[in-house]
């Protein structure tokens, strides 16, 4: 169930990664400041990384589940 829930997760994670890259490749200097711009590409990574983290323990759980 647990597995479940994380692979739930981890759709909707990317699907607002998906998004936020698609916005931030229209953006240019005149429709978000410099400020707001860096704070959304940090936001993206920080989403990679949780996603990253996400998709490491639905592998451990899978594992765990099989033995």
């Amino acid at each position: 169930m647990v597995v479940k829930q994380l692979k739930k997760e981890l759709t909707k994670l990317n699907a607002k990664r998906i998004k936020l890259s698609k916005f931030l490749a229209k953006q240019n200097k005149k429709t978000l400041s410099a400020t707001q711009r860096e704070l959304l590409k940090e936001q993206k990574q920080v989403m990679t990384r949780y996603a990253k983290v996400l998709e490491l323990r639905i592998k451990d759980l899978e594992v765990k589940n099989d033995d």
